[in-house]
């Protein structure tokens, strides 16, 4: 991670902790990221986020699921980033999916020879009003089960064509959100 893009995703996590109403669990979040403790900090955000019960706008919702992956938490977090509570019921567009939510599907319209060919694509954030979706990209072990971390993300749906983002790029998470966030005109 560059210390440009090390720094755009420290003024994203300030935000995040910015949604929990105490100010000590702000400061302990803030404090996580300032020692390097980031998979703490992320665990601690989400635990205090599920005890306030206030809700969470999706768009928040989904910058969170990000910040997990990039981090290495999602598989740990995931299933709790989904189910905090939402506020704004119907207003967001993104839509985080919960690991398993969604059905599986090989990534057949990435090329041959793309190092995502023969992925298997996992829904992870969906643009609910025009149907695109960010997936998590996988290979399947030799034993049928999923890799532990995703090798890319792939943004498909209607219009525009899919955007394939392997995950050795920087910032390739950040991109993929931002490619579903741009590459519709339903919000």
């Amino acid at each position: 991670m560059t210390a440009q893009e090390y720094a755009a995703e420290a003024v994203v996590w300030s935000r995040l902790a910015g949604l929990l109403s105490a100010p000590g669990d702000r400061e302990e979040v803030h404090d996580c990221w300032d020692i390097g403790e980031q998979e703490a900090g992320l665990e601690l955000l989400v635990d205090r986020l599920l005890e306030q019960d206030s809700g969470v706008e999706e768009s928040a919702r989904a910058e969170l699921a990000v910040m997990a992956e990039q981090w290495g938490e999602w598989d740990w977090l995931g299933v709790r980033i989904a189910a905090l509570p939402h506020v704004g019921e119907g207003a967001d567009r993104l839509r985080v999916l919960p690991d398993g939510a969604e059905e599986t599907r090989p990534a057949g319209f990435v090329l041959p020879g793309h190092p995502l060919a023969g992925a298997v694509l996992v829904p992870w954030i969906l643009c609910a009003p025009c149907g695109r979706v960010l997936a998590r990209a996988h290979r399947r072990e030799e034993w049928g089960a999923l890799s532990f971390m995703a090798e890319g993300y792939v943004v498909f749906g209607p219009e525009p064509a899919p955007v394939v983002l392997t995950r050795e790029e920087p910032g390739a998470a950040w991109d993929a959100l931002a490619a579903l966030r741009d590459g519709c005109h339903c919000g």
